[in-house]
């Protein structure tokens, strides 16, 4: 188990990074008048996007190196009722070698996890006319990040993919707790 994913496992042990179950805010949104499928939970942790989508109707393969993380998320959607709907899968998601399933999805979820090489594969598991739904940090709080992007790289990454960009935000983060300020986002992969 690596150095990082250890951390985790300390925080996720102590109860924070829980942010009492409630969903990034683009996920709400972006999701809204979807019908239900299969979502991908990328860096899951906890779980509060997975139960959130689970707890309406979708199906979540969650993916996290975090056995504390996943433990903890199984046992609450377990207490909601939701555990069938989530398949968890423990993996160090920046290792080499770790794959998602091509054309999987009908939506992947990136909230404030960061690992550049990950991007190709999230492209290649949506499913045709599936979403892309993240929040990452970016440069520019008052304290240095591992996971930061450059102003403007998200909407440049996924205009380079050539999807439609249904919602975009930069700036201060709209969840409480982040020191970071927050590149949002919402896109639609390409029916053809």
């Amino acid at each position: 188990m690596s150095d990082h994913i250890r951390k985790w496992d300390d925080r996720f042990a102590r109860g924070e990074e829980l942010h009492d179950y409630e969903p990034s805010p683009p996920l709400p949104t972006a999701v809204a008048g979807v019908p239900p499928g299969l979502a991908l939970d990328l860096a899951s942790g906890a779980g509060r996007h997975a139960i959130w989508l689970a707890e309406r109707g979708w199906r979540v393969h969650a993916v996290d190196g975090s056995r504390v993380g996943t433990a903890r998320m199984m046992n609450e959607a377990r207490r909601r009722g939701v555990a069938e709907r989530i398949e968890a899968r423990i993996a160090d998601i920046e290792a080499p070698g770790f794959t998602l399933e091509a054309d999987g999805y009908d939506l992947a979820c990136d909230f404030y996890f960061l690992h550049r090489p990950l991007f190709e594969q999230v492209r290649l598991a949506v499913r045709r006319g599936g979403l892309f739904v993240a929040a990452i940090h970016t440069k520019g709080g008052t304290e240095q990040g591992h996971f930061v992007l450059r102003p403007g790289e998200l909407r440049t990454i996924v205009e380079g993919w050539g999807w439609k960009i249904e919602s975009f935000r930069e700036g201060d983060s709209a969840e409480r707790g982040h020191r970071h300020p927050t590149a949002e986002l919402v896109a639609r992969r390409p029916l053809s």
